[in-house]
């Protein structure tokens, strides 16, 4: 083979790579999901020495695996300051299911371009399985499993409102100890 045949084939797959990379992504949080949230707060509230906040049970309107559901979903955020995570209490025939007490979920990334973003994701492969087909954000899962979410600028500010507070409940606790 020629060079320039060579080198025009090396910038192909180069732009084909680079076409393939997400990038501009932020990690917001880590999500876990448990069958108890009472009992996964108070363990993880110990061991990361966290304060849990938004703790209230809401139906949610979704739209899962394509298809519109109300979902009754408890919800609690925690901060440390540095990480954030997100708990949910598993729900049947949901996405947020789990046969362990407590299992890490999927990983939540913030894009300015949320909407740019979902659909790299479907180009790579993954699955749309939280939101409809053209949603600028939404939870994406890959063939091997991994769960992605991506979210945009009001969800993410909507999600700092409780990692700030849950931060200044936590400072609160530990000076009146």
């Amino acid at each position: 083979m020629d060079q320039a045949r060579e080198s025009s084939m090396r910038r192909e797959q180069s732009m084909v790579q680079q076409r393939d990379r997400i990038e501009g992504l932020q990690l917001v949080h880590t999500g876990l999901v448990c069958r108890n949230i009472d009992a996964a707060k108070a363990r993880l509230s110990e061991m990361l020495n966290v304060s849990w906040v938004g703790v209230e049970r809401e139906d949610w309107s979704l739209i899962v695996f394509g298809q519109p559901v109300n979902v009754p979903l408890n919800i609690a955020h925690a901060s440390t300051g540095m990480a954030n995570f997100e708990l949910i209490e598993a729900v049947p025939d949901t996405p947020w299911v789990t046969s362990a007490e407590l299992i890490q979920h999927h990983m939540c990334f913030h894009s300015s371009d949320s909407e740019i973003a979902c659909k790299q994701f479907e180009a790579c492969g993954f699955e749309r399985v939280l939101g409809a087909t053209g949603d600028p954000q939404g939870y994406f899962q890959d063939p091997a499993g991994l769960l992605i979410e991506i979210i945009g600028d009001d969800l993410l500010g909507y999600l700092q409102a409780f990692y700030q507070q849950s931060v200044i409940t936590r400072e609160a606790e530990e000076a009146t100890r």
